[in-house]
């Protein structure tokens, strides 16, 4: 008998041990949340960089016109003969490298303009590259009538 009051007083002794335990936790719960105030959450400073940082880095294009309107280049306004050939065409015709004919070499230009066929000639020479010069000078954006502008402006130059 005396052993089952013992298991009687144990368990009485642990249920009021382990009560104690938790009646401490809650206090401390309840003492936490009252010094400790709750997060208003981000602010939009926060979330902005938040984005920005977990952002992808590219985009996958399924639909084949999404994908010309993103990589659509932006419209810009022509140039003239003179622009084309100060920005493009000085490189090489203005000191003759890869013997490009130099600008205002009128002899050279002559030559040149006659076994072509003319200035409608030398275009198609221009626009589809001839010899060491790349198609449209090495500047793909330029149009027919821009490198039409840069030969003809060229020829004149060289008093042709």
């Amino acid at each position: 008998m005396e052993h089952q009051n013992h298991d009687k007083v144990f368990f009485v002794n642990f249920s009021v041990v382990l009560g104690i335990l938790a009646g401490i936790a809650i206090v401390i719960a309840a003492v936490a949340r009252l010094l400790i105030p709750t997060p208003e959450g981000p602010n939009a400073e926060q979330i902005a960089a938040l984005e920005s940082r977990v952002k992808p880095v590219t985009q996958v294009f399924t639909d084949p016109d999404a994908l010309l309107k993103a990589t659509a280049k932006p419209a810009r306004a022509a140039m003239s003969g003179e622009e084309i050939v100060t920005k493009v065409c000085t490189a090489c015709h203005g000191s003759g490298v890869l013997n490009a004919p130099k600008i205002g070499d009128a002899a050279v230009w002559s030559e040149r303009s006659k076994s072509q066929g003319g200035l409608d000639g030398l275009t198609k020479k221009a626009i589809s590259g001839i010899n060491s010069m790349p198609a449209r000078g090495g500047d793909p954006d330029l149009s027919d009538d821009e490198v039409h502008a840069a030969v003809e402006f060229m020829l004149k130059k060289s008093g042709g």
